[in-house]
């Protein structure tokens, strides 16, 4: 899943307005656009670990339909 986001998201990335600045500032492009990077990715984190697991939540089903 993240594979796939990352793809879709590097490509939207160069027609961004984020983009534009790292491919005529160069290096200053690429640090300020890697921090935005870093942001998104501690983000996507925070909240896949707040997101249930898929196996809990079918044993909970599975509880729940049993009683």
């Amino acid at each position: 899943m993240l594979k796939e986001a990352t793809g879709l998201a590097g490509g939207a990335l160069l027609f961004s307005p984020l983009g534009m600045p790292i491919l005529f500032h160069g290096i200053s492009g690429i640090v300020v656009g890697g921090a935005g990077l870093f942001v998104a990715n501690a983000v996507m984190k925070q909240v896949k670990d707040l997101l249930p697991t898929q196996p809990s939540s079918i044993q909970t089903e599975v509880n729940q339909t049993e009683e």
